[in-house]
């Protein structure tokens, strides 16, 4: 996995759109409870992904530009596209 090395500013807002979409709009004040980590190399097709940790339970949500949600997967050392409601699942239990 490769993260990039250049400062950039978050970006909350793809974070904030796949909590809307799953939770409606009154979820977007969830973002509080997550980290941003920074943006890393996705699939070719898809660009840039950005991670957020969440702060209880530690582990990571990562999304594209749109909010949709991308797993690890080590069997082929790459991100595989996910439900953002398995990934949100995943991050908060």
């Amino acid at each position: 996995m490769l993260m990039t090395s250049t400062y950039r500013p978050p970006d909350w807002a793809p974070l904030q759109r796949a909590l809307a979409a799953e939770f409606g709009d009154d979820a977007i004040g969830a973002t509080g409870a997550f980290w941003f980590i920074g943006f890393v190399e996705g699939p070719a097709d898809i660009g840039e992904l950005r991670q957020y940790e969440h702060s209880g339970t530690r582990r990571r949500l990562v999304l594209d530009r749109e909010g949709g949600a991308y797993r690890w997967m080590a069997d082929f050392s790459g991100f595989s596209k996910v439900s953002v409601v398995a990934a949100l699942v995943d991050v908060l239990s």
